[in-house]
């Protein structure tokens, strides 16, 4: 009778613990969360800037990969960055758009225009259709 009250408290005593912790658990996860998005997630980091768009696409890695040279990119607005292209030629992204997009159609408008021999001077990928000036 004794040792069934003993360990009837060694359990209750053992779900108070594990109880206690679930609670630290879930209270701590909550503090993380209202944080979180109290500063929606903008911390400053220390490392440079990699030029990260909403959807997460990395501009100068896209660039890389559709081995577009480029020399800078730069933020010119909330609404657009600037690309200057190693040749000289600027490029206007909209970060509105899909970057990916965006950067195969700069790679098929290079191409052309290197296989007809004329060098970019502006691409605008603001609007509907991109705007060309060579």
């Amino acid at each position: 009778m004794r040792r069934k009250k003993i360990k009837r408290k060694k359990r209750i005593t053992l779900l108070k613990i594990i109880s206690f912790f679930i609670f630290l658990l879930i209270i701590f996860s909550g503090l993380y969360l209202a944080y979180s998005i109290i500063l929606n997630e903008k911390i400053i980091s220390p490392l440079a800037q990699r030029y990260v768009v909403q959807g997460g696409e990395n501009i100068s890695e896209e660039l890389l990969k559709a081995k577009i040279l480029f020399s800078s990119i730069k933020r010119a607005s909330e609404s657009s960055y600037l690309i200057t292209l190693s040749d000289g030629g600027l490029v206007i992204i909209s970060p509105s758009k899909n970057i990916k997009i965006q950067i195969s159609s700069l790679q098929l408008i290079l191409s052309r225009l290197t296989i007809e021999g004329k060098r970019v001077k502006l691409v605008d990928f603001r609007y509907d259709r991109p705007v060309v000036r060579l």
